[in-house]
């Protein structure tokens, strides 16, 4: 452990003054053994009548040497012991920074040369990184506008690496992904069950699963490797969501691929369906208006045209009155036709978002999951081996398995026959059991139960999902077989054809986009080796607490504020700050700290509310924070009464400023961010203070490797040698 310089000094002083003593106790034994005993008494005599005087010259003695020696520390041995440290400052973390003139006139004159030339340095640098600027600008202009235009698409664009990390999104993608719930911080979003904390966090480096079911990204992923291993022209899948709000999203996911084509990640491209379905479902509507009133029209038309016909001899009124009523209902039909021809030019019939898929891979996968999931046999029998459906994999694969599902809960049925064959323009999808048959009654029933099969699911009843796929639902019947029960869907038969798409729909190298920031591809994730890890490939949630008081035994937290620092670049928008009810008055001297009142406070939420959204904030990450041992203390003195522990590895910016810099003297908040260069605003707020712990945290780490420290364990390891880490609370 590197001593502190103040007590360099002490000790230098203590061991100087001990050595001098030493030197004059034994010129004083020597010239003692050169005496006579005569004078040897005479000595004594004199030391006795006089020993004052030569205990004070002793003294006075003793305290020259200590003040020569204070002189020459701080004159000489302090300011050469910090001018490394200072000089490093300038040429790495802050060119502005200047030496203070506090020693001899040499090291005055010295510190003056390096603060000249540290101004020649700054110069030197703001010529280059001019130049740089100049040299960027092109380059950086096409970079906005195309991180303009990817903003503002109206599909929502995600991209994620292959642990669902997520590493880019634009507005429409976090508009559909989440919503804003009263009480809740502005990225946090109700996703999760009621018995589970109801809020996920969506942003950069976060889980791309908090917000998609993780099902449907692994079904998806599981049907891309499929089509890269027979070499598909099309390597993309798709699925359909259900966001927060309620919206359907239809998903595109396409592979991002290393040179070797293997994945490095996946981009989502999301859709809202919800005015396409809108619109269709108004055509329906309109469709059925028109079919009711043609019926009408057409029945009228038809019953004058056959009384005609049955009595040809009636009076000339009456078939008078007859025509008049089927010249009537011919207006009446030819209104009909022109109002719903307008209707449909006015609102186009949009598109289901239905893949095409040959028939033998569906009932592969539906067997294999069938036996994993509900220990169920599927037996295929013989189908069109370029038979194709046109479906959505994931909710028509689910409903089978529901149905299956259901057949096993009413009938006991444990194995089952699945035949596909194409008739008149349609495909009929039949589920066959030997066992009780099937009553409509029953078909209708299962139609109205929600989608859930253990530990997957869908927020759509069966009925919802036939429907979406255009199909209609009844049960089967054999008339060679009367023991052959099931159900039969029909489905709209499609023509097997070679779609020809594009090669390079799988991003590759080459294609990449040259925007933002994509390193995390790279980035091993948050594992048990993470001791090992560099510091700069870590996820850290940097924080702050302002608090009642000093004391963490009986004060309480009034404030939290936080922001996350991910592949080494400070996300200031995504950030937690909240207010806490502490549940008592607070005391004047800390409001004129922190300027937090009382009344500010009221209707704010209390700590057992507030800890559970920071620590879902701050999972899977590093915790940073400037004298941590105080902020962990006082949420560690929380942990009974919520439940909440927080288990994060912690780093403390304070100790890492002391590893960096022993001779300085003092490391609290301002004089490190001046001393980094950091311009402090909005201090003595929890924001404001985790937004200035941050940036020295980032400005730290470049300092820390010149001293050896390149990884968590060994960040950790030095912080505890330190003095500062004496210090409990």
């Amino acid at each position: 452990m590197e001593m502190d310089p103040t007590n360099k000094f002490w000790w230098f002083a203590g061991l100087s003054i001990l050595l001098a003593l030493l030197f004059f106790t034994g010129i004083a034994m020597l010239a003692w053994q050169q005496l006579a005993p005569g004078q040897q008494t005479v000595v004594l005599e004199v030391i006795k009548e006089h020993f004052i005087y030569f205990f004070m010259a002793m003294v006075v003695l003793l305290t020259a040497v200590g003040f020569a020696l204070d002189g020459i520390f701080h004159s000489f041995i302090l300011p050469l012991e910090r001018l490394p440290e200072e000089v490093e400052l300038v040429y790495t973390v802050n060119p502005r920074h200047r030496i203070k003139r506090e020693g001899s006139k040499a090291v005055n004159q010295l510190i003056d040369n390096l603060n000249e030339w540290a101004d020649r340095h700054e110069a030197f640098e703001a010529a280059v990184e001019k130049r740089v600027q100049s040299a960027r600008q092109e380059v950086e202009k096409e970079k906005n506008i195309l991180a303009v235009i990817m903003s503002e698409l109206p599909e929502g664009v995600l991209i994620c690496n292959r642990e669902g990390q997520i590493l880019f999104f634009n507005r429409q993608a976090q508009k559909f992904l989440t919503r804003r719930e009263e009480g809740l911080p502005p990225n946090a979003t109700q996703t999760a069950p009621r018995d589970k904390p109801p809020f996920a966090y969506f942003g950069l480096g976060r889980s791309v699963f908090e917000v998609i079911d993780r099902n449907l990204i692994s079904h998806a992923w599981d049907e891309i490797a499929e089509k890269l291993e027979r070499q598909d022209s099309s390597a993309a899948a798709y699925f359909v969501l259900l966001a927060p709000d309620g919206r359907h999203i239809r998903t595109e996911m396409v592979p991002v691929l290393n040179q070797q084509r293997q994945f490095s990640g996946f981009i989502l491209i999301l859709n809202d369906l919800s005015s396409k379905m809108e619109s269709d479902g108004h055509a329906d509507l309109l469709l059925q208006s028109l079919s009711g009133g043609l019926r009408t029209a057409v029945a009228g038309v038809r019953a004058a045209s056959e009384t005609m016909m049955e009595f040809p001899e009636i009076p000339p009124e009456t078939r008078q009155e007859f025509t008049r009523i089927i010249y009537d209902e011919a207006l009446r039909i030819s209104r009909l036709l022109g109002q719903h021809s307008r209707e449909r030019i006015e609102r186009p019939r949009s598109q289901w978002p239905l893949i095409e898929m040959r028939v033998g891979t569906v009932l592969e996968k539906i067997a294999v999951k069938a036996r994993h999931l509900l220990h169920l046999r599927l037996i295929r029998d013989n189908y069109e081996k370029d038979l194709q459906l046109s479906a959505d994999s994931y909710s028509f694969s689910l409903a089978i398995l529901f149905l299956m599902h259901q057949a096993h809960e009413a009938f006991g049925i444990e194995e089952f026959h699945c035949g596909v064959e194409r008739r008149s323009g349609c495909v009929h999808f039949d589920l066959i059991w030997q066992g009780p048959s099937l009553r409509m009654e029953t078909v209708h029933l299962w139609a109205e139960k929600v989608l859930s099969l253990q530990d997957q699911g869908l927020p759509l009843t069966l009925g919802e999902v036939i429907h979406y796929h255009q199909a209609e639902i009844w049960p089967y019947a054999d008339a060679n077989d009367a023991r052959a029960s099931g159900v039969r869907l029909t489905l709209p038969a499609i023509q097997l054809a070679e779609k020809h798409l594009p090669r390079n729909l799988a991003i590759i190298p080459d294609s990449r986009p040259e925007f933002y920031d994509f390193d995390l591809f790279n980035q091993p994730g948050q594992l048990p080796e993470i001791d090992s890890l560099p510091l700069a490939d870590l996820t850290y949630t940097v924080f702050d607490t302002e608090t009642t008081g000093l004391d963490p035994r009986s004060d309480e937290i009034i404030s939290i504020g936080a922001v996350r620092i991910v592949n080494n670049r400070l996300l200031s928008r995504d950030r937690f700050e909240q207010l806490v009810n502490p549940r008592r008055a607070l005391r004047w001297e800390s409001v004129q700290i922190h300027g937090i009142r009382d009344e500010m406070l009221a209707d704010q939420p209390t700590i057992d509310e507030v800890l559970p959204r920071f620590h879902k904030f701050s999972e899977n990450t590093i915790m940073v924070a400037h004298n941590a041992a105080f902020d962990m203390r006082m949420l560690q003195l929380k942990e009974t009464a919520t439940g909440i522990r927080f288990i994060n590895p912690v780093l403390d910016t304070m100790l890492l400023s002391a590893i960096v810099h022993p001779a300085q003297e003092n490391h609290n908040l301002m004089t490190i961010a001046q001393r980094l260069g950091i311009d402090v605003s909005g201090r003595h707020t929890a924001i404001g203070d985790a937004l200035a712990t941050a940036e020295m945290f980032l400005k730290l780490m470049p300092l820390l490797a010149k001293k050896g420290v390149h990884t968590l364990q060994e960040a950790r390891q030095a912080s505890e040698k330190t003095y500062y880490a004496r210090l409990k609370y």
